[in-house]
């Protein structure tokens, strides 16, 4: 009688101490799940502030961040095989930046500049795939003083990993009261941003006479078509095998969980 009262008021860590463990290790493993699964791997803000200014011909790639930036001609440069300027690392703070176009105001450090009719093809360098959360952008002007107007669009075509390409478009901010464009936080962009990309191509296009937005060997945008992007706020997205071998751990763990926890019960009830 006194055994049993004794046994009644020992800790659950006393008795069966291996099968205790074994619970907290598959608690531990499961709260790892749980932050695997609400928080993208290798989340970051792409801001170029670790790049020294640079241009760049279409044909080039840059890494950054893990990232591959590769850059786009314009469609007609691309049709004939040429190669053209399409890229810059400018500074923000520097107004020589830009000497011929109106470069955007607003950056607090280093930018991405997009120039002549180009895009830019984001990638992972590891050929992860990614989502994009969100970005700062701007219109860059061929000249300085133009009438304050929608000239055009951002536009980006997304890549899946089936193959498939997405697209949407962002309308471009407008000037300030100082007549200079400036950048705009763009986030994001309905269900754009719940894909995950194998690429992601950035280009612009320019409202023509009829009204349509071009940017094409058809109907080019003649050297307008240019933009800015800075603090791309992008993560790597984790393959569905890492979740598999994940769970396929946890699965091992309960299981030897419930093993230890069935010896140390026998063992209880052999010496009761």
């Amino acid at each position: 009688m006194n055994r049993s009262s004794n046994a009644a008021r020992v800790s659950p860590a006393t008795v069966h101490p291996s099968a205790t463990r074994g619970r907290k290790t598959l608690l531990s493993a499961l709260a790892a799940l749980a932050l695997l699964s609400s928080t993208p791997a290798m989340a970051g803000i792409l801001t170029f502030d670790s790049l020294r200014p640079d241009v760049y011909a279409s044909g080039q790639t840059l890494n950054t961040s893990s990232y591959n930036l590769h850059f786009l001609a314009d469609p007609t440069t691309a049709a004939g095989g040429g190669v053209s300027g399409v890229g810059a690392i400018l500074d923000g703070r520097v107004g020589s930046s830009c000497d011929i176009a109106a470069c955007p105001q607003g950056a607090s450090g280093n930018y991405l500049a997009i120039l002549n009719d180009g895009g830019v093809n984001f990638s992972r360098a590891d050929r992860q795939a990614f989502s994009l959360a969100g970005f700062d952008y701007s219109f860059i002007a061929p000249v300085s003083g133009l009438p304050d107007m929608q000239w055009g669009e951002l536009q980006l075509f997304g890549t899946l990993s089936n193959g498939q390409v997405i697209s949407t478009s962002l309308a471009f901010p407008g000037q300030g009261s100082d007549g200079n464009y400036h950048f705009q936080s763009a986030s994001l962009l309905g269900g754009f941003g719940n894909y995950a990309f194998t690429g992601l191509t950035f280009s612009a296009c320019i409202f023509n006479d009829t009204g349509a937005c071009s940017n094409s060997l058809d109907f080019p945008a003649f050297n307008q078509g240019q933009f800015a992007l800075d603090n791309i706020n992008i993560s790597a997205v984790p393959e569905p095998s890492t979740y598999m071998l994940l769970l396929a751990g946890l699965g091992a763990i309960s299981m030897v969980a419930r093993r230890r926890a069935g010896k140390s019960a026998a063992f209880a009830v052999q010496g009761a």
